[in-house]
């Protein structure tokens, strides 16, 4: 378990696993759920925009 808090704990392991290890590579004190779906969702976003367009 990553997280003590178990919503913060199960929200992260929702998320995909590209941002999940990006967010364990940065080392990042994460200290709330608040923190964290911040940082989630912004990387969900932005890391999903970089990834190349496979349908072209």
């Amino acid at each position: 378990m990553k997280y003590q808090d178990p919503s913060m704990e199960e929200y992260f392991n929702s998320l995909p696993l590209q941002v999940r290890s990006f967010i364990n590579r940065s080392g990042a004190d994460i200290c709330s759920p608040g923190e964290l779906t911040m940082i989630g969702e912004h990387l969900k976003h932005s890391l999903s925009t970089e990834e190349p367009d496979s349908k072209k």
